[in-house]
């Protein structure tokens, strides 16, 4: 049995809150190295994963922070589409040679 507590715990360290304004590119090589490092957490569980009431303001950390790198993700995503428009909105306008 694997102990909940723990897993959390380490779910939590290899999660960071992401950070306000980061260029995307970074942004998108620390969400796949927090990818990485959960994935491997997980590949350790070994059934049945218990996790106490106690430890259930864990679950609701990771929950929020999990929330927030999605939304930060959407936020990239909506910039480079905002970009990409804008290049060919300048291809549009740009005079052919």
């Amino acid at each position: 049995m694997t102990d909940g507590r723990e897993i959390l715990a380490q779910l939590l360290d290899a999660t960071p809150l992401p950070t306000p304004g980061r260029e995307i590119e970074p942004l998108l090589a620390t969400f796949d190295g927090i990818l990485a490092a959960r994935d491997a957490i997980l590949a350790s569980i070994i059934p049945p994963l218990v996790v106490a009431d106690a430890d259930r303001p864990l679950l609701a950390e990771l929950e929020r922070r999990e929330a927030l790198w999605q939304d930060a993700l959407r936020d990239a995503r909506l910039q480079v589409g905002q970009q990409r428009c804008g290049a060919s909105r300048l291809r549009a306008y740009a005079p052919t040679i």
